[in-house]
């Protein structure tokens, strides 16, 4: 591995410790926009877990959809230059964990463990939903020119895309 791609690699993984919420793209099969939304996240094993509420529309159109495009950016406030902000642009497999799945119970405790004690007030509430999101491909821009290819569920780092 380059020392480039380390470095890419390293900014990567600080990227997605740091960041608390993704943002989420979910096409429309009836309409002609996509819903958009946010939500906590965590990553655990491989894979990142949301767990939202039904009455967003983004999370009833996640319901019926297997694919979804995602982005976890930098947050502004912290980054040096607001148009080379750290992002990672992806397209990820979805699954819904529903509640007596051996997974539901390991990934709310996670969510707990990650973002508070507000989860144990929603746990149980029948409108929220256990999202399973699985990384395909994706890009990651840590700077000016410095866009690189990602895949697979750890975000490997692959090549660094040039303008045509």
């Amino acid at each position: 591995m380059s020392d480039e791609i380390k470095r890419v690699d390293t900014a990567l993984q600080a990227l997605i410790s740091k960041a608390k919420t993704l943002m989420m793209s979910i096409p429309s099969e009836t309409e002609s926009l996509s819903e958009i939304g946010v939500s906590p996240f965590i990553q655990h094993e491989g894979h990142l877990y949301i767990y939202a509420s039904h009455l967003s529309a983004h999370i009833r159109q996640l319901q019926g959809s297997t694919k979804a495009v995602f982005m976890i950016i930098a947050d502004e406030s912290k980054s040096q230059n607001i148009w080379a902000r750290h992002r990672l642009k992806f397209q990820a497999n979805v699954i819904e964990i529903m509640r007596d799945d051996p997974r539901f119970d390991v990934a709310c405790d996670r969510i707990k463990d990650a973002h508070g004690p507000v989860m144990d007030l929603i746990r149980n509430f029948a409108d929220f939903h256990l999202f399973e999101i699985t990384p395909e491909t994706g890009v990651f821009v840590s700077g000016f020119g410095a866009a690189f290819s990602v895949s697979g569920a750890d975000f490997a780092v692959g090549a660094k895309l040039r303008s045509s």
